[in-house]
């Protein structure tokens, strides 16, 4: 007895599937607005209290950074809201030029002796008197034992016409322990009108 064969299909021709319906015209798209950039954060300043603790001698970065960016016009636009309250002379950027001695005389000056027994350590005493070092011979070696807080911005206006690259943190605090070392009372006067010139800078900074 012969088994049934199996069935075989054959395949129906596929349909024909009916035209589609044209898509509908779309609208012109429109142009997405750009995005506002983000606005860059504000910038670190430091607070009238920190300005207040940094004078009787805290360490504050921020400090420097109200003298970061500058240029001398700018510096002086500052300098000039500083004058207006009378909080140093009117003349205080007049500096006769003069012949600039030797940078061994500065480190024989006395009170860069004292601040190097005060920061005891080397790395630390060299970052510190560098921009200390440029500002005396700013000032065509004026001592800066006998500077005062007009001698302080007439050096540091010299040192942005000049394009000095400088620490300003490092450089204020040099200025600001030299002045708290000064056994006159004359140290702590200078300190007194810093801390308003700073705290006058300060108000007139913009974020």
């Amino acid at each position: 007895m012969s088994e049934p064969a199996e069935p075989t299909f054959t395949p129906e021709a596929p349909t024909a599937e009916p035209p589609k319906p044209p898509a509908p015209a779309t609208p012109a798209a429109r142009p997405v607005p750009a995005t506002p950039a983000a606005a860059a954060p504000a910038r670190a300043l430091p607070t009238q209290e920190d300005i207040a603790a940094w004078i009787e001698g805290a360490d504050n970065p921020l400090i420097g950074v109200l003298f970061e960016g500058l240029n001398v016009a700018r510096f002086d636009a500052l300098i000039m809201q500083v004058r207006k309250e009378e909080l140093i002379p009117q003349h205080w950027q007049v500096i006769a030029d003069r012949q600039v001695p030797d940078d061994l005389e500065f480190e024989r000056l006395p009170e860069v002796g004292a601040l190097r027994v005060r920061y005891k350590d080397q790395a630390l005493s060299r970052r510190r008197l560098a921009p200390l070092r440029i500002a005396w011979r700013e000032l065509a070696g004026r001592r800066p034992g006998i500077w005062t807080v007009a001698d302080l911005f007439a050096a540091m206006r010299r040192m942005y016409e000049h394009n000095a690259k400088v620490d300003w943190n490092d450089f204020l605090v040099a200025i600001r322990d030299l002045w708290s070392d000064h056994d006159l009372p004359y140290g702590r006067e200078q300190l007194d009108v810093l801390w308003s010139c700073l705290a006058q800078i300060r108000k007139s900074t913009k974020k």
